[in-house]
């Protein structure tokens, strides 16, 4: 019997992994706590990532030349 489609609003996409980050998200979703299937397991991971990322600031500015020269990117933490 065919599964029913997703409910949940998104679009689908495709990536490459490594067949150890494939087994996990395997082994993952025989457990359903991030999912059900291994897509879903990735697509949680990959959202909670994303998540992460915007809310941590990545690119902080340095401090702002004395001489009203714009101020240097610097990476951070």
């Amino acid at each position: 019997m065919a599964r029913p489609k997703s409910t949940s609003p998104g679009a689908r996409f495709e990536v490459t992994l490594a067949e150890q980050s494939v087994d996990l998200l395997k082994e993952l979703a025989t457990r359903g706590i991030y999912g059900r299937t291994p897509a879903e397991v990735g697509g949680r991971f990959i959202e909670q990532a994303l998540q992460q990322f915007i809310e941590t600031p990545k690119l902080v500015p340095a401090r702002v030349s004395p001489r009203g020269k714009q101020p240097s990117i610097r990476r951070g933490a």
